[in-house]
């Protein structure tokens, strides 16, 4: 691209690309772009539970686990997965036999020795606890992301280094296997082998009729494994500390703020913390090498996947409800609401027009997002954690929407509810979100509404060209809680960008 990445960053040498929401508003896109100036791009946290877009001249790639600066690897891109990932071997070289089958390279890939491993038995446990779970459903993607950090937590874990040392590796995961078989023991064997004999956990060669797990056959293929990614595995965190400063680091956030284990929705969270600190502790630095820290907003909507609390939502409990059914995906959600416009008098049936207009379902299951309006007490607390500096994504959604509500408070309407030495009564106003489940269940947002812009964005290349009451709107928020925008995207592909 023409434009001057390292004047536009003014001097940072390290810069974190996070969510400020929860999850799936573009960073893929962004990190892409920034891989043109980077020479490091990162991952620090989470796993294969999320899903990263990018379209290039209008061929979409979607990466799990493999960083979205890896289409840069041919140009010497060192695209590195850190300690604080839990890592699944075979969705790794599944990306890398699809970047192979598109000409595109990835011998500059680097993976930490000390990842943590996710194994056959975290897939399982992942998935009975879910569909045990009943009512409270927390929205787990059932890839044993969970497990595999629990593990870790209580020092029973593997990692990736075990898969280059055979006696290790096979020592460990007996005793892991011993551990699990405390709880499986009183599970009926038929759940556990349905579960066993699915595509995910490569259709049954891993499940021992007797013994549940098939040692021989884990230690086989995780052996060979590490055979072939021998050649990528290091020590990350030692190269990660010798190039801060030195050279031009992406760090890539997973999922979102409000989705981290230590600063989100609990218990409605991924199992790592998604903020900017987990980030930086996942690949070996602190948050204070992070000159530059992004966070993403999708704009003027938000949506979010699985249970837990979300104030704007837009049907709330009926669309909460509907997004949990196991048979509606993107392919046949148009014919089930045929009439469902984001202009819609219904909040529900807007909701479906702005996630069919806007594409928003799972980007491996179809699963459709709940959707709800952008929410400025979660911003104001993102901007107060981390910084005000911000990207506004995803706008051209929103180019036929005729009213365009923001929240600019809640009222909370539940029971008297003590917030360390304060107390919500029914009628307290919260211009901050609190990220308690607790509490935001009860907020019910107070909306500002916005006319449209009505136009379409494609060909603006500058802020100064935007609709004025698009510019409005950006002025608004940017007011409100002291955010201030440094990209506006307005579409999926890489020249779809607005640098402020």
């Amino acid at each position: 691209m023409n434009f001057n990445l390292k004047d536009w960053l003014g001097g940072a040498k390290t810069v974190s690309v996070t969510c400020n929401q929860w999850g799936d508003s573009g960073k893929g896109k962004i990190v892409d772009i920034l891989a043109e100036w980077a020479d490091i791009i990162a991952r620090g946290q989470g796993g294969n539970n999320a899903g990263h877009t990018i379209v290039i001249n209008g061929k979409k790639y979607i990466f799990h686990l493999i960083p979205s600066g890896i289409l840069h690897d041919g140009k010497g891109k060192i695209n590195l997965i850190g300690n604080g990932v839990v890592f699944n071997p075979k969705v790794v070289l599944e990306e890398m036999n699809i970047l192979e089958s598109e000409g595109h390279s990835y011998r500059n890939f680097m993976l930490a020795m000390n990842a943590k491993l996710i194994l056959p038995q975290h897939i399982l446990l992942d998935q009975m606890k879910e569909s045990q779970s009943g009512g409270f459903r927390i929205g787990t993607t059932g890839r044993g992301i969970g497990p595999a950090y629990t593990d870790h937590y209580a020092r029973v874990g593997l990692i990736v280094n075990d898969m280059l040392n055979p006696d290790v590796f096979r020592r460990k995961l007996e005793a892991n296997l011993r551990d699990k078989m405390r709880f499986l023991r009183d599970i009926p064997r038929e759940i556990i082998e349905t579960i066993m004999r699915q595509d995910c956990l490569d259709s049954g060669i891993f499940y021992h009729s007797v013994d549940v797990f098939n040692v021989e056959a884990i230690t086989e293929c995780y052996l060979e494994y590490g055979r072939f990614l021998k050649d990528f595995i290091f020590d990350t965190d030692a190269f990660m500390r010798e190039s801060v400063g030195e050279k031009n680091i992406v760090l890539e956030g997973a999922q979102g703020l409000f989705l981290s284990v230590d600063k989100g929705t609990y218990p409605f969270v991924t199992s790592s913390d998604s903020s900017i600190q987990g980030l930086a502790r996942g690949v070996g630095l602190m948050d204070g090498d992070i000159d530059l820290s992004l966070g993403i907003v999708k704009a003027f909507y938000m949506t979010r996947v699985g249970g837990g609390p979300f104030p704007t939502e837009m049907g709330g409990e009926e669309s909460e409800k509907y997004c949990e059914r196991t048979d509606v995906n993107q392919g046949n959600e148009q014919e089930i609401f045929s009439d469902a416009d984001m202009n819609s008098e219904k909040d529900f049936l807007r909701g479906v027009g702005i996630r069919m207009a806007g594409g928003e379902y799972g980007a491996t299951t179809g699963r459709p997002r709940r959707v709800g309006w952008l929410d400025l007490p979660m911003l104001r607390y993102a901007v107060n954690m981390f910084g005000p500096d911000i990207i506004l994504t995803k706008l051209d959604v929103l180019n036929e929407c005729r009213e365009i509500k923001l929240c600019v408070e809640y009222v909370y309407q539940g029971p008297d509810f003590n917030l360390g030495p304060e107390k919500l009564i029914k009628g307290s106003k919260l211009s901050v979100a609190v990220p308690n489940s607790e509490v935001m269940r009860y907020c019910h947002p107070v909306y500002k509404a916005f006319p449209g812009w009505l136009s379409d964005l494609s060909g603006i290349d500058n802020e100064y060209d935007l609709p004025d009451k698009l510019v409005e709107i950006i002025d608004f928020i940017r007011n409100e809680t002291g955010a201030r925008p440094w990209i506006i995207s307005i579409g999926p592909d890489r020249k779809e960008t607005i640098f402020m």
